[in-house]
């Protein structure tokens, strides 16, 4: 796509047409996968100033680092120019007043955003169900789930709506879908990409994050985003870490030798279930890919469960940060707080579960409520455990299924999800493809590979899933109809 549009083999506008096309082929018509909201109705405009400033400026120079990037946004973010609805009736018709950073950060770098992502009303979920517009549909089945929060956003890299997509990240937002529909997502270190303008969950724990078909895509758009923020100053832990020459420089394919990757195959199960056996067989498969890749594999045994189930915060975080979410949205927003929006009903049952629990949290009493400090101490406690497991095995990165098992079907609760260590320690992980795996109806449903890293160690992670994907070219594109 660079090289064609430097080159001037297309417009800017050809290519925005033909992706707009897709997903109106596909989204709400034929296989109906319903993982937009909305399309963004000044994307033409935008394309043709482009192509105009582009036809000035000549064929090799004027170019930003993502000009005319199509990408789509979890419509949990910000936007100016479309409804940011959370994935609720209550805010369909909702536009803030000011973008978010990162839309304003892809924007100025060229980026047009082609349409919002559908997702688990307010994040709250991992089903894949909004309130607003209902199930998504997987595109390798449509009778499964692509699972939550951004499964919009990663179903729509995976149906090919655009090359690029932009979700969340709290308790495996991105991971989670990404695992289920067989694309690549990094879930960064929490400080390194602005929260500002994003609906959150739990402020400790929330992410944005790139997803995309292949690794150095995924890289690129880490690339795009990360950066200091003095809105969110979070983000200043990540200065200074971001490498000179991006984060797709390190998406390099190549050999691992010399790095040794910890292995955990079972164990890390939050709710009690094990991998499933095809899971397991991918997973020794993968072990085998990374050591004939030059890497050492070295078993691990994961973290205990508690010290794992009781480090997220999520429950104790999520109405203090909404109130103050709300509140700095200024007077059109359709509701002022956390508690206005728990009496409002304005959310699935799936998100009711989650927030039965939060409602009873009072933000104002966090410094003494003594199941938050043990979450923080648990954190704490988890944080040390990794570093020291990796430190006493020499570990570039610890890998694991990122989810146990494949897609469930539409509406049930998805089984084995492996996510918790990433997200509950802030460490950055990033998810590959690792091959498909039958579901229980004979489908043929992909599953993904999971590698964990150090703080602000991206790159690393980055460089061992390229040279696994490099290695094994595991995806393979789901088998919808042609665009009549």
């Amino acid at each position: 796509m660079e090289q064609g549009l430097k080159a001037r083999e297309f417009r800017c506008v050809d290519l925005v047409k033909a992706y707009l096309g897709r997903i109106a082929a596909y989204d709400k018509k034929g296989p109906a996968l319903n993982a937009v909201i909305h399309t963004n109705p000044h994307a033409l405009a935008q394309a043709k100033a482009i192509d105009t400033r582009l036809g000035k400026t000549g064929k090799s120079v004027g170019l930003r680092p993502a000009e005319c990037l199509p990408v789509v946004v979890k419509d949990v973010v910000n936007t100016t120019d479309m409804p940011t609805t959370q994935g609720s009736e209550a805010f369909k018709d909702w536009v803030p007043e000011k973008n978010a950073t990162i839309i304003e950060t892809l924007e100025s770098k060229g980026a047009i955003v082609l349409a919002k992502t559908n997702l688990d009303v307010f994040a709250a979920a991992v089903y894949g169900i909004s309130s607003l517009t209902g199930a998504m549909r997987n595109p390798y089945d449509l009778t499964r789930t692509v699972g939550g929060s951004s499964g919009g956003s990663a179903s729509a890299v995976a149906a090919g709506y655009a090359p690029l997509a932009f979700g969340t990240d709290t308790g495996g937002s991105l991971r989670i879908p990404a695992a289920l529909t067989g694309v690549v997502t990094i879930r960064p270190t929490v400080g390194l990409v602005s929260r500002t303008g994003i609906f959150p969950r739990a402020l400790s724990q929330d992410t944005a994050g790139p997803i995309a078909a292949d690794v150095r895509s995924a890289a690129k758009g880490l690339d795009l985003v990360a950066g200091y923020d003095p809105a969110d100053p979070v983000t200043a832990r990540g200065v200074g870490h971001v490498p000179a020459a991006g984060y797709a420089a390190a998406a390099k394919g190549g050999r691992l030798d010399g790095m040794r990757i910890g292995l955990v195959a079972d164990g890390l199960a939050i709710w009690g279930d094990q991998p499933a056996g095809p899971v397991v067989a991918l997973l020794k498969q993968a072990a085998a890919d990374l050591e004939k890749r030059g890497a050492t594999v070295v078993p691990l045994t994961g973290p205990d469960r508690t010290m794992l189930g009781d480090s997220s915060v999520i429950t104790m975080e999520s109405r203090r940060d909404v109130d103050a979410f709300l509140k700095a949205q200024g007077p059109g927003v359709p509701m002022a707080s956390f508690k206005e929006l728990y009496d409002s009903g304005a959310y699935t049952p799936y998100a009711k579960e989650s927030y039965d629990r939060e409602i009873q949290v009072d933000p104002a009493a966090l410094s003494t409520n003594l199941a938050y400090q043990r979450s923080l101490t648990e954190r704490l406690a988890l944080q040390d455990w990794t570093l020291d497991t990796m430190a006493a095995h020499d570990l570039t990165a610890i890998a694991y299924p990122a989810a146990a098992q494949t897609a469930d079907l539409i509406g049930k609760e998805q089984a084995g999800l492996f996510s918790r260590w990433s997200e509950n320690t802030g460490f950055p992980a990033i998810t590959v493809p690792m091959g498909y795996a039958a579901s229980s109806t004979g489908t043929q449903m992909p599953a993904d590979i999971e590698f964990l890293g150090r703080p602000f160690a991206e790159s690393r992670i980055i460089g061992v899933a390229s040279a696994y994907e490099t290695a094994t070219h595991k995806r393979r594109l789901p088998s919808l109809p042609a665009i009549p």
